[in-house]
C-alpha cells in the first residue's frame, strides 16, 4: 500500500483564511463585540503579565508602555479580531513586522508568550461573561486561540530570522572593530590615560583647600572609549572585566580619598602610590588586551572609511542597553550635505567624492573618542553621540553645522567650495526600538531641509 503523498503546507494567508472559514460567523462576531470595548483593559493585562517578569525591566519601562506601547497593543487587537476581517496579506505582514521589532530590541520570545497567555485568559473571561450559549462560547474561544497562535508563530518566525541576521552583524562588527590599526589605537589610549593622570596630578598639586577636580576616569576620553568602543571590540576577553574593576576602584575609592582634605602628607603619598600601581596594572591589562587580538581589515565604507551602516543596529542596540543600565542618555545626528546632487552635476562625481571624504574627516575631528560615525547612505552621515543630554546634543549639532559653514573644501587643481549641511538630531527617550530613534532624527532632518537648509532641527521627545 503506497504512502499518502505529502500535503503542501498552506501559506500564512491560506491558514488565516482556513481559520476564518471554519469559524461560524456568529462566533467571530461575538469575539469582535467583546474585543472592541475591552481593548484597553486587555492591553493592560498583556503588559502587566509581561512586566511582572524580572527580565522585562531590561527592555521596557512603565512610562514607555503607558505612553506608546499600550496604544499599539490596542490597535493590534482591533486589527487581529476585526469583523469582517481586513486584508489578509497586510495582517500577515503586520505580525512579521511586530516580530522584527521584537528582534531589534532583543525582547525575549518567552516574555511575549507570557503576556499572550494572560491576554488569552482575559479575553476568554470577557467572552464567558457576555456569551450564554456554551457552544458559541467554545467556538469563540477556539477561534481566539487559533488566531493568536498563528499570529505568534508568524512573529516568532520573523524574530528568529532577524535575530540570526543581527547576531551575524554583531559578530561582523566585533571582527571589524578588531580590524582597526590596533597599534595606533593602543598608543592613542595609552596617551589618553597619561593625559588624564597628568591632569589629575596637576590639579592635586595646585594647592588650596579645594583643588579643582578632573573628570573621573570612567568619564575621561579613555573611559568613554573603553565603555563604548573598547568593550564592543574585546567582548568576551578576560581582561575586559579586570579593566572594569580597575576603573571602578580608581573612580569609587581612590579619587574620593585623593580629593578629601589632607592633613598628613604621608597619607597623600600613600594614595598617590596606590593610584600609580592601579594605573600601571591598567596599562598592563590594556596592553595584553590589544596583543590578544588579530589584525584584520574589513567593514569600512570604502570611500569615507567611516563605519558601515550594517553595524548600526549592533551599535545603537548596545547603546540602548547601556543607557537603560546606567540611566543615561545618548543621541543621534543625521547629517545631509546640502545640494550634493548639484555638486556632482556641476563639478563632477570626483569632486563629490572629495567632498564626502573631507566631510567625514571634519566630523571625525569634531566628535569624541567614544562616539560613532557611520556612512548612512549617499550624502548622509549618521553620528551616535554617547552619554549626552538634550543641551549637549543640540550644542554638538550646531557646532558641526558651524564648522561646515566655515570650512573650505578642496576639489583639486586649486578649486575650492563652501559646503553646508542640514542636521536632524534626536535624543534617546527610552523607546526600545533603535529604528524609532533613527526615524525621529530623519524626520527632524526633513524639517531642517524644509526650513531652508544649513539648519539644525532637534526632534521633540516622544515625537514620531
Amino acid at each position: 500500500m503506497s504512502a499518502a503523498p505529502p500535503t503542501t503546507p498552506l501559506p500564512p494567508e491560506g491558514e488565516w483564511q482556513a481559520i476564518l472559514d471554519h469559524t461560524p460567523e456568529a462566533a467571530r462576531q461575538r469575539v469582535w463585540a467583546g474585543v472592541q470595548p475591552h481593548a484597553p483593559a486587555l492591553a493592560d493585562a498583556f503588559y502587566e503579565a509581561m512586566m511582572a517578569h524580572h527580565q522585562a525591566q531590561s527592555f521596557l519601562d512603565h512610562e514607555v508602555v503607558q505612553q506608546r506601547l499600550r496604544h499599539s497593543m490596542q490597535r493590534w487587537l482591533l486589527e487581529l479580531f476585526h469583523h469582517p476581517h481586513g486584508d489578509l496579506p497586510a495582517l500577515v505582514a503586520m505580525q512579521r513586522h511586530v516580530g522584527e521589532v521584537h528582534a531589534r530590541i532583543q525582547l525575549p520570545i518567552h516574555l511575549v508568550a507570557r503576556g499572550a497567555r494572560q491576554l488569552k485568559r482575559s479575553l476568554f473571561a470577557v467572552l464567558a461573561q457576555s456569551t450564554g450559549d456554551e457552544t458559541l462560547l467554545r467556538q469563540a474561544q477556539v477561534y481566539v486561540g487559533q488566531l493568536m497562535d498563528l499570529a505568534l508563530e508568524l512573529m516568532s518566525e520573523a524574530f528568529m530570522r532577524n535575530s540570526q541576521r543581527g547576531a551575524r552583524n554583531d559578530e561582523a562588527y566585533r571582527l571589524f572593530s578588531l580590524g582597526q590599526n590596533l597599534s595606533v589605537e593602543r598608543e592613542r589610549q595609552r596617551s589618553a590615560l597619561l593625559e588624564w593622570s597628568q591632569e589629575l596630578l596637576f590639579s592635586l598639586h595646585r594647592g588650596g583647600e579645594r583643588p579643582a577636580q578632573v573628570p573621573s576616569l570612567g568619564r575621561s576620553e579613555f573611559g568613554l572609549w573603553f565603555h563604548h568602543k573598547g568593550s564592543a571590540m574585546f567582548d568576551g576577553v578576560p581582561e575586559l572585566e579586570l579593566l572594569r574593576e580597575i576603573v571602578a576602584r580608581i573612580d569609587d575609592s581612590l579619587l574620593p580619598r585623593l580629593y578629601a582634605p589632607q592633613t598628613d602628607p604621608l597619607e597623600l603619598n600613600r594614595h598617590l602610590l596606590e593610584l600609580q600601581m592601579e594605573l600601571e596594572n591598567l596599562k598592563f591589562q590594556l596592553k595584553t588586551l590589544f596583543e590578544r587580538q588579530l589584525e584584520v581589515e574589513n567593514g569600512r565604507d570604502t570611500l569615507t572609511r567611516l563605519l558601515n551602516r550594517r553595524f548600526l543596529p549592533s551599535v545603537i542596540g548596545r547603546e540602548i542597553k547601556l543607557a537603560n543600565e546606567r540611566h543615561s542618555r545618548f543621541g543621534v545626528l543625521l547629517l545631509d550635505i546640502d545640494h550634493f546632487k548639484r555638486i556632482n552635476d556641476e563639478r563632477g562625481h570626483d569632486a563629490g567624492d572629495l567632498v564626502l571624504q573631507q566631510a567625514a574627516m571634519l566630523i571625525l575631528d569634531s566628535v569624541r573618542n567614544g562616539d560613532f560615525v557611520f556612512r548612512y547612505g549617499g550624502e548622509e552621515i549618521l553620528v551616535v553621540l554617547v552619554e549626552v543630554d538634550a543641551n549637549g546634543l543640540a550644542r554638538a549639532a550646531e557646532q558641526l553645522r558651524e564648522r561646515f559653514a566655515a570650512s573650505e573644501f578642496l576639489l583639486g587643481q586649486g578649486r575650492k567650495l563652501h559646503v553646508t549641511v542640514s542636521i536632524g538630531a534626536a535624543l534617546f527617550d527610552g523607546h526600545p526600538d533603535y529604528q524609532y530613534l533613527i526615524t525621529r532624527a530623519d524626520e527632524a532632518l526633513y524639517r531642517a531641509k524644509q526650513a531652508g537648509r544649513d539648519q539644525v532641527c532637534v526632534a521633540e521627545l516622544g515625537s514620531s
